[in-house]
């Protein structure tokens, strides 16, 4: 039986409470962790984002982006609630952030245990492999 139709929402019509437990629902800590400034702040930053609502409208995808325009489109935050993993969601969250990029190379971060769904669909290792670093800063 196939699955339950989805649809893309290209907004920011996320609210932090469905947003929080995407997230934990994809085992990024629990939704408590997260705080509502923090998820408004996160939303405001991102000049693209993209999600997917399924026929109830629950929120099963969503995707942040920025591109610069000329060289670099960073996948901020990709998540897709387990029950709905490995039915095309993420790949139609990634094509509406390539088609926002219109052309500039899109970089995705991805959890080890998750790089080989990215190769699946057309994306590959860099030829000179980097590691990811970061500091998190001190609030003022």
């Amino acid at each position: 039986m196939p699955a339950p139709a989805i649809r893309i929402v290209l907004d920011k019509s996320v609210t932090p409470a469905e947003f929080a437990t995407l997230m934990a629902a994809v085992g990024a800590g629990k939704a408590e962790d997260y705080s509502i400034p923090a998820i408004e702040r996160s939303l405001a930053a991102y000049p693209f984002v993209a999600h997917a609502r399924d026929a109830a409208g629950r929120l099963v995808g969503y995707v942040s982006a920025f591109c610069d325009g000329a060289f670099s489109t960073f996948v901020g935050e990709i998540a897709v609630h387990p029950d709905r993993q490995r039915q095309g969601i993420g790949r139609q969250l990634l094509q509406a952030v390539e088609t926002y990029a219109n052309g500039v190379p899109v970089y995705v971060n991805p959890f080890a245990d998750h790089e080989e769904a990215f190769l699946r669909i057309g994306y590959r290792r860099a030829r000179r492999p980097s590691t990811v670093l970061f500091k998190r800063t001190k609030s003022a």
